[in-house]
């Protein structure tokens, strides 16, 4: 295919430039937005794991990566909502770059858009500045896909170790890596298909077959023998630096408090001893066997679990899966409509236009479209994050999309058809204006918005970040109890667990997320009380209590806040306290999805 539209130099420029714009819009604001649950969960147990110094892999929150690197950073920056989310910032904004190392594949116009879709789309620009995973894995998996391309198309054996390097990052970001592996092999199924089917001057398929079969030990003999024998202390080579990061990762760091949390099931033969060994050996051991061990058995347990939990065990009903894809294609439609649209136009161009398709792209379309239905499937939660793992390859056959209209506007241009370059005129300005107003809407001023479809329902409402700051403005004033959770017998909100693995204790600690979260990283002393009786004779300068606006109340709690009703008998104590009333659950569905903090600013 002729390239006329960019120069080499122009694309890396266009690119470099579009990767910067990528991290600006990352990083402006980024600790806005208040914490979602999830975040706010692991965010927690990255704080614990740095003020400890024990770690173990939990697969409830996903792949140790972000722990460890939050971990670091909060060592470096301190407890922030920003810092927090800087590593899913960094990755995601960085990753534009990958297209040029598939510009030998695709034309200069392509490259170019394919690091816009990647800079620019709203739903990979909203959960790039996430504390989830789901950024991380999508980033790292695309890195090793266009590095094993790229060593494919002999550009050097160092691609293979990347590559190899980049996928074990993305098992260690989440464990939907071995679906992205899964997606590679089926696209490539179906890229082999294509190869074979694209047959010419056989009288039968049966005696096409024949051929092809009689002709393909010597095409792999061919193709495949003397690179498979070149590289195979390369593939050994790959295979350990996989490993080696594999193990960095998920060995659990020594003095783990509890055997228990080790992911590894009672059912193991020697179950007492393995544990004692995994809980004390750490990453450093004199024991390398005794770590490789241990971690072997901490990753099968983990990604055993988080498989059994995306379907295998608990499969989701009929009703559930549609529920999934209904919001997957509102998501698409409403924030990525044209890079779907442009990627069925790409890949229609590569399939049944004239010339050769280039495999690429059709690989990348099935991967993508599949991964639509797939993740629907084997979710155990509606959410719109899974469509970013579906995004990400289709973005390439987009990409051919868009170069589908650049070369008719360049024809357009050479023959003066003012008609026809008006009319990609238009279609690019509709591409720009569709991104501009995702990303106004979508990002930046409706986050937290429950109309909005890229807003999961355990996001509170942005109203909870005023409160918060207020809270922890007065509580940082005070030298004894900073903050007291009533809960009015609200056994959700507080829970008395003084026991519980984490701080506060006694908060209702899963139902009151992301509270716990700034609480802990600021060092909130917090005192609970369930009953009137067990209230304080002076309350302290910040009191938290659970909202009355149940879910078929949170409309008109979102319209007017006075509607929050707190429970009985406290509020005619708290005269002169601010009240800053939000909906913690911004589209409803607990017991208790508003929360009112009341903070006392008369000494302030």
């Amino acid at each position: 295919m002729p390239d006329r539209s960019l120069s080499d130099g122009r694309v890396v420029v266009a690119v470099l430039a579009l990767t910067a714009l990528a991290l600006v819009a990352r990083f402006a604001l980024l600790g806005h937005r208040i914490m979602h649950f999830d975040e706010a969960r692991v965010a927690y147990w990255v704080y614990n794991y740095a003020e400890t110094g024990q770690f173990h892999y939990r697969s409830i929150i996903h792949g140790p990566f972000i722990q460890h690197i939050d971990a670091a950073l909060f060592g470096l920056l301190g407890y922030s909502d920003f810092t927090a989310r800087l590593p899913v910032a960094v990755v995601s904004g960085l990753l534009p770059l990958c297209a040029l190392w598939l510009r030998h594949r695709l034309t200069g116009s392509e490259t170019v858009a394919l690091a816009f879709f990647l800079a620019a789309n709203p739903v990979l620009l909203y959960y790039g500045r996430f504390m989830r995973s789901t950024l991380l894995v999508a980033g790292f998996c695309l890195l090793a896909f266009v590095a094993f391309v790229r060593w494919y198309d002999d550009f050097g054996v160092e691609y293979l170790y990347l590559g190899s390097v980049a996928l074990a990052l993305g098992f260690a970001s989440k464990e939907n890596a071995l679906v992205y592996v899964l997606c590679w092999l089926g696209a490539g199924a179906l890229v082999v298909h294509h190869k074979l089917a694209a047959h010419r001057g056989r009288d039968s398929g049966t005696a096409w077959v024949a051929d092809r079969l009689f002709g393909l030990r010597s095409w792999l003999q061919r193709t495949w023998g003397p690179r498979l024998a070149g590289h195979v202390g390369h593939l050994v080579g790959a295979t350990l630096a996989f490993v080696a990061v594999m193990v960095f990762f998920f060995a659990p760091r020594e003095g783990v408090t509890a055997a228990s949390d080790l992911a590894i099931t009672p059912a193991n033969p020697n179950y007492d001893a393995v544990v004692e060994q995994c809980r004390t050996a750490g990453l450093y051991s004199s024991s390398p066997g005794t770590t490789l061990r241990c971690t072997w058995l901490t990753v099968q347990e983990g990604f055993g679990s988080w498989l059994s939990k995306s379907g295998g065990s608990d499969p989701r009903s009929l009703v559930a899966v549609g529920g999934q894809l209904e919001l997957s294609m509102q998501v698409v439609v409403g924030y990525a409509g044209p890079l779907f649209v442009l990627a069925l136009a790409g890949f229609a161009r590569e399939r049944y236009g004239s010339g050769r398709p280039r495999l690429l792209v059709l690989a990348c379309l099935y991967w993508g479209l599949v991964s639509i239905p797939g993740y629907a499937i084997g979710t155990d939660i509606n959410n719109a994050w899974i469509v970013v793992n579906a995004l990400v390859p289709l973005a390439i056959p987009a990409a051919v999309g868009v170069g589908v209209f650049i070369d008719a506007g360049v024809e357009a241009l050479d023959r003066g058809d003012d008609t026809s370059l008006a009319i990609v005129g238009v279609v690019i300005l509709v591409l720009l204006a569709s991104v501009g107003t995702g990303v106004a809407t979508g990002v930046y001023t409706g986050a937290t918005e429950p109309d909005n479809s890229l807003v999961q329902f355990a996001q509170p409402s942005q109203d909870m970040r005023p409160a918060v700051s207020a809270a922890l403005e007065s509580a940082a004033q005070t030298e004894e109890t900073d903050l007291l959770a009533y809960s009015g017998g609200n056994s959700n909100f507080v829970d008395g667990a003084e026991s519980a693995p984490r701080e506060p204790a006694c908060l209702g600690w899963f139902s009151t997320l992301p509270l716990g979260w700034y609480l802990s990283a600021h060092d909130v002393a917090t005192n609970c009380a369930s009953q009137p009786g067990d209230l304080p004779d002076e309350l302290p300068s910040v009191v938290v209590v659970p909202g009355d606006c149940t879910l078929d109340r949170t409309v008109d709690c979102r319209e007017d806040d006075s509607a929050m009703v707190p429970p009985e008998s406290i509020e005619s104590r708290l005269d002169g306290y601010e009240r800053y009333p939000f909906l913690h659950r911004s589209t409803g569905g607990n017991d208790f999805d508003g929360m009112i903090v009341y903070v006392d600013n008369r000494n302030a």
